[in-house]
C-alpha cells in the first residue's frame, strides 16, 4: 500500500509517493494549483504535470497507490471540489481511495499528527482552520486581501508602510522600520516608495516581503514595530477564538498550529499569543509545524491513530531530507 500526498497553494504545489511506513520514493514541485485564481484549463495542466511527473519517476509504485489526499488552495470554494475529484479520479489508480480539503487542514495535521485542533495561517494571505474530532471543518477569515487577510504578510506590510509614511511626515515617532524600509528597497529616500509599490509588479507581491522586515525590526527592539506584531497577534487570537467558538472542542486545552511564513520567527508570535490568552481564557497551546504540510497531507489520507502516525511523520521528514539531498 501506498499513499500519495498532495498540498497546494497560491505559489506552489508539491507531491510524494510514500510506503505507509514514511519512506518517500518520489517527489514532484509545480506551480501553484487555486482552481479560483486560475483557468479551469491552467489548473488541469498544473495538476496532471505534478501527476505525470511522479508516474514517471516510479511507474511500477505509482501503480500501488491505495489512498490520495489532495489539500489545496481554494478547492472547497464554488463548484472545485467536484471538478478536483473528477480530475485527480481520472490521474490516478482505480481503486484509490481520494480525499480533498482546503490547503489548511495539510498545515494542520502537519502540527498535529492528525489529530483535532486549529491552524492559523499567515503567509502572504491568511486563514484560520479548524476540526473537532468528528471531523467537521469550520474557518474564519482569509477573504482576501482587498478587505480581509488581517495578519498576513501583506497585512504587516502595509501596517509597516502606515508607521513609515507616518514617521516622514512627523505624524508619528521615529522608527527603525524606515531605515530598513529603504535598505530593502534599495532606496534613498521615502518618497520614492510610491514609485515601487505602484511600478510593474502587484501590489501585493512587492508589499508581503515587508513582513519579514516588521519582523526583523521588532526583534531589535523597535516600538512601532513590535506594535504592528502587537496588533496582527490580537488580530490572529480573536480569528482563533472565533474558529473555536464555530466548532467547538472537548479538551480544555486546544493545540493551535501556526502554520506559514510569517510565524518563521516562531518564538517571537508565541509569547505574545501567550500572553494574550492568559488574559482571556488560557485554553489554547501554541506550537509550531512538526512537519512539511505535504507531510500532513499523508496523514490527513492514512487516518492514522497519534503514536503509529508519530512513527510515520519521523520516518517521513527523515526521508524528505534524504530525499532532497541526492
Amino acid at each position: 500500500m501506498h499513499v500519495l500526498a498532495i498540498d497546494g497553494g497560491g505559489t506552489k504545489t508539491i507531491a510524494t509517493i510514500s510506503t505507509c511506513h514514511g519512506q518517500i520514493m518520489a517527489l514532484a514541485e509545480t506551480g501553484k494549483s487555486n482552481p479560483t485564481s486560475m483557468s479551469f484549463e491552467h489548473f488541469t495542466e498544473t495538476i496532471t504535470e505534478l501527476i505525470n511527473d511522479l508516474k514517471r519517476q516510479q511507474p511500477q509504485e505509482f501503480q500501488h497507490i491505495t489512498k490520495c489526499h489532495a489539500g489545496l488552495s481554494g478547492v472547497t470554494e464554488n463548484n472545485n471540489e467536484k471538478i478536483t475529484y473528477a480530475l485527480l479520479t481520472s490521474l490516478l489508480p482505480k481503486d484509490c481511495q481520494l480525499s480533498l480539503s482546503n490547503d489548511g487542514m495539510n498545515a494542520l495535521y502537519a502540527g498535529t499528527l492528525g489529530q483535532p485542533g486549529i491552524v492559523q495561517i499567515s503567509g502572504t494571505g491568511a486563514i484560520t482552520l479548524s476540526i473537532d474530532a468528528s471531523g467537521r471543518i469550520e474557518r474564519t477569515a482569509g477573504w482576501g486581501y482587498i478587505f480581509d487577510d488581517e495578519g498576513s504578510g501583506y497585512d504587516i506590510g502595509i501596517r509597516t508602510l502606515k508607521v513609515v509614511f507616518k514617521a516622514f511626515d512627523k505624524r508619528g515617532p521615529e522608527t527603525l522600520l524606515t531605515a530598513a524600509v529603504l535598505e530593502y528597497f534599495r532606496l534613498h529616500s521615502v518618497p520614492e516608495i510610491i514609485e515601487v509599490v505602484y511600478g510593474e509588479g502587484h501590489p501585493r507581491d512587492t508589499i508581503s516581503p515587508l513582513s519579514k522586515v516588521a519582523i526583523e525590526c521588532a526583534k531589535r527592539g523597535d516600538g512601532e514595530a513590535n506594535t504592528i506584531i502587537d496588533q496582527v497577534c490580537h488580530v490572529f487570537y480573536q480569528s482563533i477564538d472565533a474558529c473555536y467558538k464555530k466548532n467547538p472542542f472537548a479538551d480544555k486545552q486546544v493545540k493551535v498550529v501556526l502554520a506559514g511564513g510569517v510565524f518563521n520567527e516562531l518564538e517571537l508570535f508565541t509569547k505574545k499569543l501567550i500572553a494574550i490568552d492568559k488574559k482571556n481564557s488560557n485554553q489554547y497551546d501554541f506550537v509550531g509545524a512538526y512537519s512539511l504540510p505535504v507531510g500532513g497531507a499523508a496523514l490527513a489520507a492514512l487516518n492514522l491513530p497519534y503514536n503509529e502516525a508519530k512513527l510515520f511523520i519521523d520516518q517521513y521528514d527523515a526521508s524528505m531530507k534524504k530525499f532532497l539531498t541526492n
